[in-house]
C-alpha cells in the first residue's frame, strides 16, 4: 500500500453535518486566476467572509484549484 499520500484527519462536529461539493470552470486566463488565488488568500480575504461563512452555517470550507477547474 502506497503511504506517501498526504492526509489529514477528519474533523469531528459534535452534530450531524452534510457536505456540500461544488465545481466551477475558470475562464483559461493565468492573469484572472491569478488575481483570484490572491483574493482568496489568508492574507488578503477581508474579515468578514469567513465572519459571514460561520454565520451561515459553514463549519469548514476548503477549495482547491487545478489548472482551470476550481473545487470546493
Amino acid at each position: 500500500m502506497d503511504t506517501s499520500i498526504k492526509r489529514y484527519p477528519a474533523k469531528e462536529h459534535h452534530q450531524p453535518v452534510e457536505r456540500i461539493c461544488r465545481t466551477l470552470e475558470l475562464r483559461d486566463d493565468p492573469q484572472l486566476i491569478a488575481e483570484y488565488r490572491r483574493r482568496h488568500s489568508q492574507e488578503a480575504i477581508w474579515p468578514e467572509i469567513p465572519a459571514g461563512i460561520r454565520e451561515a452555517g459553514i463549519l469548514e470550507m476548503e477549495i482547491y484549484l487545478l489548472d482551470t477547474r476550481l473545487f470546493m
